[in-house]
């Protein structure tokens, strides 16, 4: 194997290190272990080809904006997709996890397993391992499982290979968003989430064991919104990634514990109306701002401002059909959704959105579930 560089992101010789023999060996692993479990027939637990509510608007499309542009909604540079700073933020991404030893060595392993990997503190500063469960492990995990089960419901050869990279690329995604602040700094961050939680999320929800007991037990899936996209300039909207976790706590299975997340966090109940529809209701918080919160040996650690956030919901078949959510964020204050199945227009079950911040900023849009993304106009001020 000759040489390979990689210019102005790490100048490591790949063909000599054995961390990318061990990324490389550990890649194969996965894809061995995706494509023996795919060996078998694909059981469906969280997409059931419904064609109304969140269900309808889910796709691959709709998951990589939702997902990998989710964090725009915290980040303070312009959301138009030309002046994301893609160049800096892989720049950053890779010159980390290329480099993770190193690059853990100067953030200290003791402070990475306890503050990245292991939960072993409350303090919301140094609780870097939060997300890493909810957002990577569970909710990424299950997103490469409902997204697998969309390809094989559509007849795509190797679903679980495309589920897998489909949730990757947004993961990508989302990292370079996060690191696309300026200068390069190392950052435990993607190391944690590309290189351990993202991957083992993909190969734990691969199991059938697992995903039955998830959206048996806890009714886990996807409440994600509907992304669309606006013009002049080309920019996403409407995003917010989403899952949602029931657990009843009645003998009737009518009232259960609501747990709505991604990068908000809501609690509350959720209250069956009849056998298939339900009216839930909760109270939380969401990340309003990213901060610089520790600069230690050359390393950053970054925390979140929080902000109060509170939610109505109405599904069918835990998909969601509508949502009215009210957060005093960067971004927006107010946002309604009625999703696809909603109400009726004409024979048409179109979904609608509006979304109200600070200013007299204003987003309308509309949605198709024969489109893979909505379409909006955005009123800034």
């Amino acid at each position: 194997m000759p040489d390979i560089r990689i210019e102005g992101f790490t100048d490591i010789n790949l063909s000599h290190t054995s961390f990318f023999k061990k990324i490389l060996l550990t890649a194969l692993l996965m894809v061995a272990l995706v494509l023996h479990a795919g060996a078998q027939e694909m059981k469906h637990y969280f997409y059931r080809s419904l064609p109304y509510g969140s269900e309808a608007a889910f796709n691959p499309i709709s998951l990589l904006v939702n997902g990998g542009f989710d964090e725009l909604q915290v980040y303070e540079f312009s959301h138009s997709v030309s002046q994301i700073p893609w160049k800096i933020g892989s720049r950053n991404v890779w010159k980390n996890i290329f480099a993770p030893f190193s690059q853990i060595n100067k953030y200290g392993w003791d402070r990475f397993l306890r503050y990245e990997v292991f939960p072993t503190t409350l303090n919301s500063r140094n609780a870097q391992y939060f997300p890493n469960y909810t957002l990577h492990l569970i909710g990424g995990g299950m997103a490469s499982r409902k997204i697998s089960e969309w390809y094989d419901a559509h007849g795509y050869p190797v679903p679980r290979i495309l589920g897998a990279l489909t949730t990757m690329s947004y993961h990508y995604i989302n990292e370079i968003i996060e690191a696309g602040g300026g200068e390069f700094c190392s950052n435990v961050d993607p190391i944690a989430d590309l290189l351990l939680f993202d991957p083992l999320g993909i190969i734990l929800f691969n199991f059938d064991g697992v995903s039955e007991f998830f959206s048996e037990n806890f009714s886990l899936n996807d409440w994600s919104m509907q992304p669309a996209m606006s013009f002049n300039p080309l920019t996403f909207r409407n995003l917010c990634q989403g899952f949602v976790m029931k657990y009843p706590i009645t003998s009737s299975g009518k009232t259960s514990i609501l747990y709505h997340f991604g990068i908000f966090g809501i609690v509350g109940l959720s209250f069956k109306t009849n056998n298939e529809e339900s009216i839930s209701f909760g109270a939380g918080v969401a990340s309003k701002r990213v901060y610089t919160s520790d600069t230690r040996n050359g390393t950053i650690t970054k925390s979140i401002v929080v902000c109060p956030m509170a939610g109505v919901y109405w599904d069918r078949n835990n998909s969601l059909l509508a949502s009215l959510v009210v957060c005093d964020s960067f971004y927006e204050l107010i946002r309604l959704n009625l999703f696809p199945g909603s109400f009726n227009v004409l024979s048409v079950t179109p979904g609608f959105f509006i979304g109200i911040g600070n200013g007299g900023k204003c987003t309308l849009g509309l949605n198709l579930s024969i489109l893979p993304m909505g379409i909006c106009v955005h009123h800034p001020k």
